[in-house]
């Protein structure tokens, strides 16, 4: 799938987490990319990378996230997402900022390269 451009990806993101589109979300991630929650424990790949989300997608939660700042150089783009976890009631239940780096594959389309969804907050107190 991948997007047009790295500004879509937060909104493609946030769209398919919320209704719970699995293979929509995964197709947003380049075949070698890498994601991860902690940055300790790292996924590789589209197989590693449903498991390490199965958790979330499992989750009531709605995902709410909007870009703070896109950085593109050729083919190549590093964005800082700040996003909040939603319970039931819309209390937030888990928030943080995500460091994220996109590709544009030959196709044209970007995708995540890599993926650290607490990166940019992990630290903070």
């Amino acid at each position: 799938m991948g997007v047009a451009s790295p500004e879509d990806m937060a909104e493609t993101f946030v769209r398919l987490f919320n209704d719970r589109d699995e293979a929509g979300m995964l197709s947003l991630y380049a075949p070698d990319a890498a994601f991860t929650m902690d940055g300790e424990t790292v996924a590789h790949g589209a197989d590693q990378i449903k498991a390490a989300m199965a958790g979330m997608l499992s989750a009531p939660f709605k995902l709410k996230g909007k870009y703070d700042s896109v950085l593109v150089a050729g083919d190549v783009a590093v964005c800082k997402l700040r996003w909040e976890m939603l319970n039931g009631e819309g209390w937030i239940e888990m928030d943080g900022v995500s460091l994220e780096v996109l590709k544009r594959g030959g196709d044209g389309k970007w995708r995540f390269a890599i993926d650290d969804a607490t990166g940019s907050s992990r630290g903070q107190d």
